[in-house]
């Protein structure tokens, strides 16, 4: 039993997959799936809210001065009604010891140069505001220019080049894993295409030696799914997923440029080979088919009623084996 979150209706499904899959659609056609903000304009959408609460606090506090200074202004003109002649007798007074104190203020200027100045309270709060705003507009240019914002942490990988090396002439089984060839082939690889354009320019970043870059291509070209993947390669080869990238680019143009004096025919000597070859693995009545062999299955429709599990295979099906032979490019044999 499922409901509607809009309560348009009620659902009674039975437990299957189909049902399920049903359901889910309906599930998440229901959803809303919000866009997801970058991370450069959420930063600046909260520096422009702090921006904006600064302004709004600082506006305040200058409202409140205002209002501050223009009631003692009228407080001060209330008192100076009723104390008139009081200011009049202090005037007097004044006059008379305003020779001393301007001779006072004289000799306290040739000194005014050694004492500190001191900043009243509105000043004060001026030069914090104009540091508070500084410091926004300094952040704001710093995300709007800056090209990664939140810079990801290095990426520790360790070359397991020199494996090989070691495996060279000791453990071929753990070489061929690897690059999946023989060393001596390498080894024949790297002298046909050494002498290659690709690998040598007039850049002054030099390359990668031409042996780590086959080794990194045959790597590639010998693993599928994740493994294959140029992260997964440069953690093994110690090198950067757009290194991983170049050096099967350049393999592979050197490669194809020595495919007509690579792909050929069998000589005479590489036949008789051959033919050795499968008559060790097989039998000697099939020597003559060092061209080509392979087989593929047919499956079958129902199972056999004569010997019936043996025509099962390891696809959990049954099936014919079928091998095909080619002897010469107008015989096969089937």
């Amino acid at each position: 039993m499922w409901t509607s979150r809009h309560g348009f209706g009620i659902l009674s499904l039975r437990p299957t997959c189909e049902n399920f899959v049903l359901v889910l659609i309906i599930v998440l056609s229901e959803r809303v799936i919000m866009p997801c903000v970058p991370l450069r304009r959420k930063l600046l959408e909260e520096l422009d809210d702090v921006n904006r609460s600064f302004k709004r606090a600082h506006l305040s506090k200058y409202l409140e001065d205002i209002s501050i200074a223009s009631f003692l202004s009228l407080s001060a003109s209330d008192s100076d009604s009723t104390d008139a002649s009081l200011t009049s007798s202090i005037s007097s007074i004044s006059s008379v010891s305003s020779v001393s104190v301007s001779s006072v203020s004289s000799v306290s200027s040739l000194n005014s140069d050694d004492q500190p100045t001191l900043l009243s309270l509105s000043d004060i709060d001026e030069m914090y505001a104009s540091q508070i705003q500084a410091r926004i507009d300094q952040l704001r240019h710093h995300i709007i220019t800056k090209r990664v914002l939140c810079k990801n942490p290095a990426i520790e990988k360790a070359s397991q080049f020199h494996l090989l090396k070691l495996w060279h002439n000791g453990n071929l089984d753990q070489y061929r894993k690897r690059v999946r060839v023989d060393p001596d082939i390498f080894d024949g690889i790297i002298n046909t295409i050494r002498d290659h354009n690709i690998f040598h320019n007039n850049s002054n970043v030099p390359q990668a030696p031409i042996e780590i870059q086959l080794a990194i291509f045959l790597f590639q070209a010998g693993h599928y799914g994740n493994a294959a993947s140029p992260e997964a390669i440069g953690h093994w080869a110690g090198v950067s997923p757009g290194t991983v990238v170049n050096c099967t680019n350049r393999v592979m143009l050197a490669l194809i440029s020595i495919h007509d004096k690579c792909v050929h025919l069998p000589t005479a000597e590489e036949k008789e080979s051959a033919k050795a070859w499968v008559a060790e693995q097989v039998c000697p009545e099939w020597s003559d088919g060092y061209i080509m062999v392979d087989g593929t299955k047919f499956s079958l429709f129902q199972r056999p009623g004569l010997h019936s599990d043996m025509w099962f295979d390891k696809n959990r099906d049954y099936s014919l084996d079928c091998q095909v032979r080619c002897i010469s490019p107008r015989t096969v044999v089937v």
